[in-house]
């Protein structure tokens, strides 16, 4: 090994030594309502995936389908359901609603943190770590379903 392969060796196990990590343990599906409609143990899902309209959950009890559009949010939990790995924890995220016109999204609720859109098939389509509640450019999308995050809440959207 090289010095510096080295010394970037030890600097990354330095890093990892000094943080503390707070495993996510579940995934719950939340309806339109807001109430938990499934709840899963992360370490029996074996895979997520978005087949004809439907969230499919791959878990050790077996398949779990629903119609994406009956799906609310998503939210990853440690087992003590307090949300982790968060930059910003809103009040009251119940509160925190989007709004989309052809070419804009806006969020209702919150006024800063960090925004990511995503493509029903994982793909990133835009994400800014430096939010502060200007309205989100969506023209370049195509008409569909998309999941966005917002801090760490998770909602889909139709364009």
């Amino acid at each position: 090994m090289t010095r510096a392969f080295k010394t970037i060796l030890v600097l990354m196990l330095a890093m990892l030594s000094c943080g503390v990590v707070k495993a996510q343990k579940q995934m719950t599906f939340y309806e339109q309502y807001g109430h938990p409609m499934a709840v899963w143990n992360l370490q029996d899902v074996g895979k997520v995936t978005f087949e004809g309209g439907d969230i499919v959950v791959t878990h050790a009890a077996g398949t779990y389908s629903s119609p994406l559009a009956e799906v609310l949010s998503i939210k990853f939990t440690d087992d003590e359901q307090t949300p982790t790995s968060v930059s910003q924890i809103l009040d009251d995220a119940s509160q925190l609603r989007i709004a989309t016109s052809e070419s804009t999204l806006r969020v209702i609720g919150a006024n800063s943190g960090t925004v990511a859109i995503w493509s029903v098939s994982g793909q990133q389509l835009y994400d800014n770590r430096s939010w502060r509640g200007e309205e989100i450019n969506i023209s370049h999308l195509e008409r569909g379903i998309y999941i966005i995050t917002i801090n760490n809440s998770t909602f889909k959207f139709k364009k």
